[in-house]
């Protein structure tokens, strides 16, 4: 396998572990998901749309921010795929909070140092309440 095809591998189970990190609740699994030393660039739909964090433990508490007070979490669809240097990862979550049900849907672009995310750029559909 080639240098290119190993690092699109490596890309893709990093991609997952994140993916899985988040349904699982799993903070502390998601922040090794970042290098130490991350950028991570949100766009989100609210009155304040970006949000951006520098080093892996304040990455996975925005992230922590917008998912850790559901009591619920489904995954309903992910993918994870290169993009050139990239990796694009798309995952669709319902979930339940206090006040009910909700879907929301992010993508990001990944670029990768060392096995972990260097660099994230996300964007947010935003919280989106289902009907019962």
């Amino acid at each position: 396998m080639d240098v290119a095809a190993q690092a699109q591998l490596e890309g893709a189970k990093l991609g997952r572990r994140f993916v899985e990190a988040i349904v699982a609740h799993d903070w502390d699994a998601l922040a090794t998901c970042f290098a130490p030393d991350a950028r991570f660039v949100a766009v989100v739909p609210k009155e304040k749309p970006f949000r951006e964090k520098s080093g892996a433990l304040d990455a996975a508490n925005q992230i922590k921010l917008w998912f850790g007070d559901a009591d619920v979490t489904e995954l309903i669809s992910s993918e994870i795929e290169p993009v050139a240097d990239r990796i694009r990862i798309l995952y669709r979550i319902h979930e339940h909070e206090p006040d009910g049900w909700y879907l929301v849907e992010q993508i990001a672009y990944v670029t990768l140092s060392d096995g972990r995310i260097a660099d994230m750029n996300l964007a947010c559909s935003g919280f989106l309440p289902v009907p019962n």
